[in-house]
């Protein structure tokens, strides 16, 4: 997030708290901006997609619960034709998180479904964006020395 944009984000999160419909139009608004019509504006992509995370957390299920198939069906979109290369590395590990820490949230089931089914087609088109995930891709010699698998002749 930028500057200003911060400022806003209490107001956002109060919002979203105060009711189910208030958490259903942020819902609907952040939905807006992750479509095609703002694919020329990464940075209201990237500011929606971590609004997502943060109020995936609070108010959690009470915005979780809108993220719908249109929202996944959006979100799938971005993931697959959005042309900015940080807004898509921000999705994919959001979409990480959700999957591997947030499992237990009714709300996030169906986008959770759709990372499942996009992962491995989205990491082999843009790569590896989790640091974890490249950690798994070194190796440790006896001598302590790191050697990436693509160097590691008996691999």
């Amino acid at each position: 997030m930028q500057g200003d944009d911060i400022t806003f984000l209490p107001a956002i999160v109060d919002a979203a708290e105060s009711s189910p419909a208030a958490a259903a139009e942020c819902a609907r608004i952040i939905r807006k901006f992750l479509n095609r019509d703002y694919w020329t504006k990464p940075s209201y992509q990237y500011n929606a997609i971590m609004l997502i995370r943060i109020l995936s957390d609070n108010p959690g299920p009470t915005f979780t619960r809108n993220l719908d198939k249109k929202f996944t069906e959006v979100t799938k979109d971005l993931l697959r034709n959005g042309r900015d290369p940080n807004v898509r590395q921000m999705l994919m590990e959001t979409m990480d998180t959700f999957e591997n820490t947030k499992g237990y949230d009714e709300g996030l089931g169906v986008i959770i479904e759709m990372w499942k089914k996009e992962k491995e087609k989205a990491y082999r088109a843009y790569g590896v964006s989790d640091a974890r995930e490249r950690e798994r891709r070194v190796l440790y010699t006896d001598d302590g020395k790191r050697v990436s698998l693509k160097q590691c002749p008996e691999c």
